[in-house]
């Protein structure tokens, strides 16, 4: 029996034992048959691997449309990616010249589940000491700025962010010069490849004015054919922009701003405050504000001002016009409508004089035009100016030059019982005509003006840098010259008091203000001719 217990068991433990074997064989194959996939699949992703000279070459050349070469090239695995060191992007005819960019080190990073799902997209691009020169735009040639956004197709390459810390652009001229240079201290690039604008962040030392530009936005997508038709829009801040750098003024300048439009045609609008604004060698600093509205081609840095309102002290005034590249050139030009009616004279003359107390104050009206073209000059030396002013209830700071004008016109006033004592009210008026300036000198012509009982007309220069005045006049007056002045000079105004010309019982009376903004001098002119 036990024989026969023996024999019925045995088959069932047999039957058992092959059903461990069979998982076991079924793991083994599938183990065997998974290990196989994958080392097919290593196989193929190593024969396609993303990361090859080539195809990083191709595709730079694709970004850039310019002939790309590599000095060295590393793969990496952990995390999987490459390097590539000395890449420099050629002239597209001129291969010969120095390269237009150049990019120390170029390190490309994805992850393995991209690629292993075979999708062409990369996590992170490093920039290191990116170099890039801009050369001047030919006539009829397309401007040189690079098209990094441009992507031939949709199997291109995707990028999840850029960083390229540290870039510097040069703008070369045409002249020779020292080139313009922009340093790129912090750039971040999102989304690039996708055929959609990219977004960025980005600080840029900024050489002239010299200051830092923070701004964020969006740009693109590039447009190739037409560069200046690119779109962009965002907003910046310019910070501790020192005013010097320009020569004849002086400041730091903190502004803020909006952008929007189109490469080509941007239209930018924002304040900008300098609390410390000042013009070269004079001792006045005072806060400036101003408000505008602006069009930047940024194809070619022209900028034309829409409309501009700027604050100080006690005055209001209004500009339009264009910074711009005028005819051949160096440099930009400014050309730059001004007119104000809520001005005080004093505001303006503390812009070009360096005692504490402007010469003069009373309302200030100005319609005309500034000219600043490029050059080596001092600011007032390049200064060209046109216009037509008007003060009214204007007053001397200076008691002397008061008492001086009151003296040419006490004659007139035969109410008063004491010739010496000051009439109320303000001693000049309605003063208005029309002035220039060139090489730092102020030109007056047809300047007419009013003090009590009298009415006057002059004209004469006066300098901007050295403070001179000399300007000559007539005054139209009913009393006795003699009476305008003292001592010696009044016998010898006595004696021609009689030749002076008259119209019935008006006398024409020759006029002088000389002397400097400091220390006015007002006095019969009797060296004119009668």
């Amino acid at each position: 029996m036990k024989q026969v217990a023996a024999a019925l068991e045995l088959p069932s433990r047999g039957t058992k034992r092959p059903a461990r074997r069979s998982r076991s064989r079924w793991a083994r194959w599938i183990a065997v048959a998974v290990a196989s996939l994958v080392t097919i699949y290593i196989a193929i992703i190593a024969m396609n691997w993303p990361f090859k000279e080539q195809a990083v070459v191709d595709a730079l050349q694709n970004r850039s449309l310019r002939a790309v070469t590599i000095g060295h090239f590393y793969r990496t695995y952990f995390p999987p990616g490459c390097t590539a060191e000395d890449i420099r992007f050629l002239h597209r005819k001129h291969k010969e010249k120095a390269p237009l960019i150049t990019v120390r080190k170029l390190v490309l990073v994805t992850t393995y589940s991209r690629i292993f799902t075979l999708r062409e997209r990369l996590s992170l691009v490093r920039v290191m000491d990116m170099h890039v020169t801009v050369p001047p735009t030919e006539p009829g040639q397309p401007n040189p700025v690079m098209p990094l956004t441009y992507v031939k197709s949709q199997a291109a390459i995707k990028i999840d962010k850029i960083i390229a810390d540290g870039a510097i652009l040069d703008f070369l001229s045409k002249t020779g010069k020292k080139p313009y240079r922009l340093v790129i201290d912090k750039l971040r690039l999102d989304g690039v490849g996708d055929n959609e604008p990219i977004s960025y962040k980005t600080l840029i030392s900024n050489e002239l004015p010299p200051g830092k530009i923070r701004s964020t936005g969006a740009f693109g997508t590039w447009n190739p054919k037409d560069p200046g038709r690119t779109p962009l829009h965002g907003s910046y801040t310019f910070e501790n922009a020192n005013l010097a750098a320009f020569g004849g003024i002086s400041g730091t300048l903190f502004s803020s701003g909006s952008f929007k439009g189109i490469l080509g045609d941007i239209s930018v609008a924002g304040t900008a405050n300098v609390p410390n604004f000042k013009v070269y060698d004079t001792s006045h600093e005072r806060p400036l504000a101003v408000q505008y509205q602006a069009t930047v081609d940024g194809t070619k840095g022209d900028t034309i001002l829409n409309a501009v309102t700027a604050r100080f002290d006690r005055t209001v005034a209004h500009f339009k016009g264009f910074v711009a590249k005028v005819g051949n050139t160096e440099g930009k030009t400014a050309s730059i409508d001004i007119w104000t009616n809520r001005g005080r004279v004093e505001d303006v003359l503390k812009l070009f004089i360096s005692g504490e107390t402007a010469p003069m104050s009373g309302v200030f009206t100005f319609g005309g035009r500034f000219d600043l073209p490029p050059g080596p000059e001092p600011f007032l030396h390049r200064l060209k100016m046109r216009g037509d002013f008007g003060v009214a209830s204007g007053k001397f700071a200076n008691s002397e030059t008061e008492g001086d004008l009151t003296r040419l016109s006490d004659s007139s006033n035969t109410r008063r019982d004491k010739p010496g004592e000051q009439p109320a009210g303000n001693v000049l008026s309605n003063l208005k005509g029309h002035g220039s300036a060139t090489n730092g000198t102020a030109r007056l012509s047809n300047v007419a003006f009013a003090i009590p009982g009298a009415n006057a007309w002059i004209h004469g220069t006066y300098g901007l840098i050295d403070y001179k005045i000399d300007l000559h006049g007539t005054l139209l007056t009913t009393g006795d010259p003699s009476r305008a002045t003292t001592g010696f000079k009044t016998l010898m105004v006595k004696v021609i008091t009689p030749f002076f010309k008259r119209k019935h019982a008006v006398r024409l009376v020759p006029f002088k203000i000389t002397g400097t903004y400091s220390n006015v001098n007002v006095g019969l002119d009797l060296g004119a001719g009668n």
